[in-house]
C-alpha cells in the first residue's frame, strides 16, 4: 500500500534541506536571529509582567484602590493603560518586523543562486 505522503527527492542528488542548513549557519542569518531575539524576548517579558501585575496588585494589595483623579481609581487607570501599551507595542512590533523581513529577504537574495542549484 502506498503512503499518502509523497516523498520529494531533489534532482541530480542535491539535498535542498542541506542548503538551508548551510544558510542558517551563515553569520548574516545568525545576526538576524540574534537581533530578533534581542527585541522579542525582553518585550514579551515586559508585556507578561505588565499584564499580570494588575490582577496581583488588585488581589493582594491596596495600591490600586486609591483615587487617581476625577473619582477614578488607580486600578482603572492601570487597566486602561494596558490597552494603550498593547496598541503601542503592536505598532512598534509591526515596524520592527518589517525591518527583520527586509533583512531576511536580503539574506535570501544574497544566497539565492546557491539555493536554486
Amino acid at each position: 500500500m502506498e503512503s499518502p505522503v509523497k516523498t520529494r527527492h531533489s534532482p541530480a542528488g542535491h539535498d535542498s534541506g542541506n542548503k538551508y542548513r548551510q544558510l542558517i549557519e551563515t553569520e548574516e542569518f545568525k545576526e538576524l536571529i540574534q537581533k530578533k531575539n534581542a527585541f522579542i524576548v525582553p518585550v514579551t517579558l515586559f508585556f507578561l509582567a505588565f499584564y499580570f501585575v494588575l490582577p496581583i496588585l488588585a488581589a493582594y494589595s491596596d495600591v490600586l484602590k486609591g483615587e487617581a483623579f476625577f473619582h477614578i481609581t488607580w486600578a482603572w487607570v492601570y487597566a486602561l493603560l494596558q490597552f494603550a501599551v498593547v496598541w503601542i507595542g503592536g505598532f512598534v512590533y509591526i515596524k520592527k518586523s518589517a525591518k527583520y523581513d527586509k533583512m531576511a529577504k536580503n539574506i535570501l537574495n544574497k544566497y539565492e543562486k546557491e539555493l536554486s542549484e
